[in-house]
């Protein structure tokens, strides 16, 4: 893969797309560097001091990776020495990513739309007072009107925000316990031009869907994209309700069967449980409700034996 010429939609890649580009670069186990750490998108990997000191550390997880990528002491394996191929492919991929990252944050920056002084600065010379007041005046009106129609852009991130903001709040608005999240479960893509930002975002359905720029607000127009999630068959919405249900369905299973062993007494010894609250009460009419709940209960686990049974009415006779 040639890193010199790489589109700016790389810099927003993440999760699956995002290991699968570094594989590409690199290889599987710089993929899978990145993965143990975590490290899912170009943004994190751009914020990370060293991908490597992670070998620093004892870890049954990094045995087979720390073998595939560096050289290790036999006597003390604590002292290893990555591998100079590995490290150097690492370090230029991450080198040429900051260096389109800021290119392209500085284009975002500084890109601003241009007066239309053409129209005035192809006037014919002229000598006369009256024609020098002219172009004056046709100067500071073209200003005036550019700084009246032109949008004030932002830097493309505040954008990025405003839109996942805007994303988040309508799921919450629309779905119960499901929130997107940008680079998670969707990618933004924004593209400054003279006067406007072409924008599209990719769900995580693999759908694309356009993203119409208002000049007049300034901002994204969403709809198409709220429709896709709540009115089409977006696979990815229906994962997570059907993952949503699945653990409901779970949670009030275990609920049912808590209240069931709640309410099923222990029968272990139902001799006992009859001769004790005979004992303990001199009441009859106590002694026969006691008796009574015994025999229900008792249906509910096992039979109590005939001998017990007769005990009981030994004891109700004699008392």
């Amino acid at each position: 893969m040639d890193l010199n010429n790489l589109s700016d939609e790389v810099l927003f890649y993440s999760n699956d797309e995002f290991y699968k580009f570094i594989e590409n670069c690199l290889g599987v186990d710089e993929m899978k560097l990145l993965q143990l750490q975590s490290i899912k998108n170009i943004r994190t990997l751009l914020n990370v001091p060293d991908v490597f000191a992670i070998f620093s550390v004892n870890c049954k997880e990094l045995v087979d990776l720390k073998n595939s990528i560096c050289f290790v002491d036999e006597d003390n394996n604590k002292n290893i020495i990555i591998k100079s191929g590995i490290k150097a492919g690492i370090d230029n991929l991450i080198t040429t990513l900051q260096e389109k990252n800021n290119k392209y944050i500085k284009r975002t920056k500084n890109s601003k739309p241009s007066s239309p002084l053409s129209s005035t600065t192809n006037h014919p010379n002229s000598n006369t007072s009256l024609s020098n007041t002219l172009i004056s005046d046709s100067i500071d009106s073209s200003l005036t009107s550019t700084r009246t129609t032109a949008p004030n852009l932002m830097p493309i991130n505040d954008y990025v925000d405003l839109i996942s903001n805007s994303i988040e709040n309508f799921c919450i608005n629309t779905f119960a316990n499901i929130i997107l999240k940008n680079n998670d479960d969707y990618a933004i893509f924004l593209t400054l031009l003279h006067t406007s930002i072409d924008g599209h975002i990719k769900c995580g359905c693999n759908t694309t869907i356009k993203l119409v720029f208002r000049l007049n607000r300034n901002s994204f127009q969403l709809s198409s994209y709220f429709k896709h999630l709540k009115n089409s068959h977006c696979s990815m919405i229906k994962k997570k309700k059907q993952v949503l249900i699945k653990n409901l369905n779970k949670n009030n299973n275990l609920s049912d069967d808590l209240l069931r062993n709640e309410d099923v007494p222990d029968m272990n010894d139902d001799t006992g449980y009859d001769e004790e609250n005979l004992k303990d009460d001199d009441d009859i009419s106590q002694i026969t409700t006691n008796t009574s709940t015994s025999r229900k209960s008792c249906s509910v686990g096992k039979k109590r034996p005939a001998s017990s049974s007769l005990s009981n009415s030994t004891k109700k006779k004699a008392s």
